[in-house]
């Protein structure tokens, strides 16, 4: 979805070089994920069951705003 790459480059262009190793291991992982669960993440539609990974999703929403 173009909507997603928007959002992801963005946040890799100004923020992926701020998160530490583990971070960056959460961020790969979720890309990995579906298109139609990354964009009800993104779009707060739902939230991922992982902690870790709801944790990035709400600061890729955070800095997308």
């Amino acid at each position: 979805m173009r909507e997603l790459d928007v959002l992801l480059k963005r946040f890799i262009e100004t923020s992926y070089s701020d998160l530490d190793s583990t971070e960056q291991d959460v961020f790969d992982s979720l890309l990995s994920e579906s298109d139609i669960d990354l964009y009800a993440w993104l779009t707060g539609r739902s939230i991922p069951e992982s902690t870790l990974l709801a944790q990035l999703v709400n600061r890729i929403c955070r800095e997308n705003d």
